[in-house]
């Protein structure tokens, strides 16, 4: 059974459509940002939802082997 107090890495998932001109803005680019803790990942998910420039962020767990590191993807 696994500890609940263990930490498990999360990562976020957003489109930064925070460039100037419409044509990069309907395009935008996929950024990943990765956090030792659900808390933190969802801080920082907070912070970009409240930022006009990002619409959608997805927030998923990291797969992690029975030894505690994240999985080569």
């Amino acid at each position: 059974m696994d500890d609940p107090k263990e930490e498990m890495p999360y990562q976020i998932s957003y489109i930064d459509t925070s460039m100037s001109t419409d044509e990069q803005q309907t395009a935008g680019r996929l950024r990943t940002e990765e956090f030792p803790t659900e808390p933190a990942a969802l801080a920082r998910a907070r912070e970009l939802l409240e930022d006009v420039s990002y619409k959608t962020v997805l927030i998923s767990e990291i797969p992690t082997s029975t030894w505690g590191q994240p999985m080569r993807r």
